[in-house]
């Protein structure tokens, strides 16, 4: 659980941020940056705003399961495009269709979700292969535009449960995407892993903020993957500036 999530629990309990950032002796506008995810705190502040709220933070090390480790070194010793057509079987054309129309978003945009969970050599099979793109709220109408230009076309919306986050539903040929929004997301899109697709190119996000995105998503399917990319982490084989990162080609 990261600072958005516990800042989002600590609000469920009805203290309002003003209340608590008075108690906490913080500006109530650090607290709404923290829950946007658009500022992370240092653990002593988190562990201050919790203790306002009459909560005590528990911090625990928990090491990753050895199998997903052994899992994510095999996962590893394969190519990204590899990786994916061995997890999605069957569902891999579709998947191909949905990272095609990715590439065409270019610089707006960073994938996330499980697929791009599993580029990073997550074990687990990410879904139905659909792929995720995050954008910056301001790059949303622009994104639009570009894939339409590549030959997807929007195909609805989904709102999270308890009416949070909103993402857009897309179709590419056979596959399917969806187009997510946040607050950090040109600093996520900085610090991004290039990855070529099919003449296009476009960032996965660090496995570090996956696993920060994953955490306090509200989405069911995020919560799948999280076991896998805390693999990654632990696997020795893993450098959020790895040399060539950018140079891996999918399709």
């Amino acid at each position: 659980m990261d600072s958005q999530a516990i800042i989002r629990v600590l609000r469920e309990q009805g203290l309002p941020h003003g209340e608590l950032a008075v108690r906490a002796g913080l500006a109530r506008e650090t607290l709404s940056r923290w829950e946007s995810g658009a500022q992370h705190p240092s653990l002593e502040s988190l562990e201050r705003v919790v203790a306002a709220a009459g909560a005590q933070l528990e911090v625990r090390i928990i090491p990753a399961e050895g199998k997903l480790v052994e899992l994510v070194g095999e996962q590893l010793d394969l190519e990204p495009i590899e990786r994916l057509k061995g997890l999605l079987g069957e569902r891999w054309p579709a998947c191909r269709d949905a990272l095609r129309a990715a590439g065409g978003v270019g610089d707006l945009g960073v994938l996330v979700g499980p697929v791009a969970a599993a580029l990073h050599g997550a074990p687990q099979r990410p879904g139905s292969g659909r792929v995720d793109v995050l954008v910056s709220v301001e790059d949303l109408a622009e994104t639009s535009e570009r894939l339409m230009g590549v030959g997807a076309w929007p195909d609805g919306f989904e709102q999270a449960p308890g009416g949070g986050e909103r993402r857009e539903r897309w179709q590419a040929g056979l596959g399917e995407l969806t187009v997510r929004t946040a607050p950090a997301g040109a600093a996520l899109r900085e610090r991004a892993h290039g990855v070529a697709i099919c003449g296009g190119r476009v960032g996965v996000v660090l496995v570090e903020d996956l696993l920060r995105i994953a955490e306090s998503s509200p989405w069911s399917e995020d919560a799948v993957y999280r076991a896998g990319l805390r693999a990654v982490l632990a696997s020795g084989r893993y450098r959020s500036r790895s040399p060539g990162a950018g140079r891996a080609k999918l399709g």
